[in-house]
């Protein structure tokens, strides 16, 4: 039999021990799994962000708002600042070779998602690799789930316009959230399909409208006031959750001590961008800016485990910014005197035999402000709207190169507007300018000049640099 002092010895060793074990299990438990946002303003250049920046700071100071702040973006703030390169392999890229590149680290040929075409080699990208790590994986956008973007990190097609294709492997995936954009064309392009939201359903995901009511599993949520799959345009106002709402969601279903990646797209930059619409794209990088502050407020509780990162995949329009030296309350006065959209307003305008502009041109001004006027490029373009549409290119030989393949009167318009807030734009398509990269991670640097594939890598050591429990 022990005696009374070694049977204390022992049961003073044993407390200490378990004791010990109790503060590691516990110092375990905190730290936990990586956390990684990824945020991609598709289409948003260094120009689209100064403009969003300076429009927020006038905003802040008409309102009385002096508070000093470092910048008015929160991803203007994150500490690091770099810039990525986005060629393709075919020259300037696409979302589809773009996607790819941050996704998976590889480059392809522009149309082609998660993939080389010609080899028929599939990428595997860093969202899949956060699912073969332990981690839970998100995707959300304010476009269709089955774009590019959004589609490279799932899936992988020949060609990026395969939607129904690609739907099924979004439900194929196992990914735990989908959030914001739903499904274009859900039944097919013939609509003869199995509906894609059924799919869903049957490979486990709770399908909700909205951001209430989700469960722990699998979900799908989207916005209830989808059109083509899309989220409404944050100028038009329809309401409903925001961007900032559906990342939210993704926090409160992914967060866990296996640590979870994140995709997070505000799509409809790029759109607004395509569209030269600078109100449209300068509304739709503060959405963004939005959810990079919900990333923020999550990096405050878990500053050593969570890594945000802020970049684009391509530049869209050739956005040039105090084009004519127009100042920061110009640009205010333009942007909060829109009223929506260029969408919005197109959908107004048809050919019409016999009409007036003055009607046209009253119904501009309450649109997009008193900026509008008769000239003759509005003249000449409000003439061309109101012609047919297969007659218009023979009426003037540079239509595409003035008006892409939008509504002419629309377009002058949107120019017009645009010019008296210092905005000009030198293309309706993607430019091969660098894009901006923000990131704020303990352990990473993204400063200095990137190539789009490298993100990759330094996103997958970031993960690898937790024992995930």
């Amino acid at each position: 039999m022990y005696s009374i002092a070694k049977k204390t010895a022992i049961f003073k060793k044993t407390a200490a021990l378990l004791s010990l074990a109790f503060l590691l299990f516990c110092e375990g438990a905190e730290a936990g799994g990586r956390y990684v946002f990824l945020f991609i303003g598709d289409g948003m250049g260094t120009a689209q962000r100064n403009a969003a920046e300076v429009y927020l700071g006038e905003a802040r100071r008409m309102s009385g708002d002096d508070t000093p702040r470092k910048s008015q973006l929160v991803m203007n703030s994150l500490g690091q600042e770099g810039t990525v390169s986005t060629n393709s392999l075919s020259g300037v890229t696409d979302s589809a070779a773009a996607g790819t590149a941050l996704a998976a680290g590889r480059k392809t040929v522009n149309g082609a998602v998660g993939m080389d075409p010609k080899t028929g080699e599939k990428f595997a990208s860093i969202a899949r690799a956060a699912r073969d790590m332990g981690m839970k994986v998100g995707i959300v956008s304010t476009v269709f789930l089955q774009d590019a973007t959004p589609a490279a990190f799932y899936g992988h097609a020949a060609k990026r316009t395969d939607h129904y294709g690609l739907g099924l492997q979004l439900t194929d995936s196992g990914f735990e959230y989908f959030g914001g954009g739903g499904f274009i064309r859900p039944a097919g392009r013939d609509k003869n399909r199995r509906d894609l939201y059924e799919a869903a359903s049957s490979k486990g995901y709770e399908v909700i409208k909205g951001v209430e009511g989700a469960s722990s599993g699998k979900v799908m949520a989207v916005h209830p006031k989808l059109s083509g799959g899309t989220m409404p345009w944050a100028i038009d106002g329809a309401g409903g959750p925001s961007l900032a709402d559906f990342t939210d969601l993704g926090v409160r279903l992914l967060e866990g001590e296996s640590g979870f990646f994140m995709m997070i797209e505000g799509g409809k930059i790029d759109l607004a961008c395509h569209a030269n619409d600078a109100a449209a794209a300068v509304h739709e990088v503060i959405e963004l800016d939005k959810a990079v502050a919900r990333a923020v407020e999550f990096m405050r509780r878990r500053p050593d485990d969570t890594l945000i990162i802020v970049t684009s995949d391509h530049e869209t329009g050739g956005m040039i910014f105090d084009a004519k030296g127009a100042s920061g309350a110009d640009l205010y006065r333009t942007i909060a005197g829109r009223r929506g959209s260029y969408a919005a307003f197109e959908r107004k305008i048809s050919p019409k035999s016999g009409a007036k502009i003055d009607q046209y041109l009253e119904m501009a001004r309450l649109h997009f402000g008193n900026t509008v006027t008769g000239t003759p490029s509005v003249q000449k373009a409000f003439r061309l709207s109101m012609t047919a549409r297969a007659r218009r290119e023979s009426m003037e030989p540079d239509y595409k190169k003035l008006y892409g393949p939008y509504d002419p009167f629309t377009m002058a318009c949107v120019k017009e507007s645009d010019a008296s807030g210092g905005i000009a734009w030198t293309t309706y398509y993607h430019t091969g300018k660098d894009v901006p990269i923000s990131a704020a991670g303990a352990g990473t640097d993204f400063s200095g000049e990137l190539d789009n594939t490298e993100l990759f890598e330094k996103i997958k050591t970031f993960m690898e640099g937790s024992s995930i429990r």
